[in-house]
């Protein structure tokens, strides 16, 4: 059996997205964006620390190490340069512009998911990555036009959907998780299980 850590990426992945429509709805003024900072740097480093693990040492059967593990690692970043941006009070458009092409990233991914019919529920995993993809590529003019409030709702609207998505399967996989590890004994306690 092997340890399958991708429930708690997607939680993470789901409350980043979550903090991202909230902070594009909010708009925070420049003096007020440092408050945000520790959300977004909680969010990337925790991303860092799972994805790029599964990265290096492909814990995942198949190929869903590379549809995974890489997007988490890209968005990961992104919401560490996010909130490096926000604690120093620079320009947030640069993030989001690089953000753009992971959002990009994750619409290839959820495509090629659901053409090769990859995991329980492939068509639920196709519309979390376009989603999210989707709006990765709209927080760049959600942060470029700020005043144009309908862009930024429906922005806001798209990451909050994906965010669902994400969280629901996330908190699936570890109600199931937990009965298909009931069972596990670690290579380490092996001697004590007999």
């Amino acid at each position: 059996m092997f340890v399958d850590y991708l429930a708690v990426m997607l939680l993470n992945l789901g409350a980043g997205l979550a903090l991202l429509a909230h902070y594009l709805y909010v708009n925070p003024a420049k003096e007020n964006r440092r408050s945000w900072a520790a959300g977004f740097f909680a969010v990337g480093f925790f991303g860092l620390m799972t994805s790029l693990p599964m990265l290096i040492m492909w814990p995942l059967p198949s190929s869903f190490n590379v549809a995974y593990a890489g997007p988490m690692l890209f968005l990961s970043m992104v919401f560490l340069a996010a909130g490096l941006t926000l604690m120093l009070e620079w320009e947030p458009l640069i993030p989001a512009i690089y953000g753009l092409f992971g959002g990009i990233y994750a619409i290839i991914v959820g495509f090629r998911l659901l053409d090769l019919k990859m995991g329980s529920a492939p068509g639920v995993a196709f519309v979390g990555f376009v989603l999210t993809g989707l709006g990765g590529i709209l927080v760049v003019p959600s942060i470029y036009w700020h005043k144009n409030r309908g862009l930024v709702i429906i922005t806001s609207i798209v990451l909050g959907v994906a965010a669902l998505i994400w969280l629901f399967t996330g908190y699936d996989a570890v109600w199931a998780h937990m009965l298909d590890f009931i069972k596990y004994v670690p290579p380490t306690m092996l001697h004590s299980a007999k």
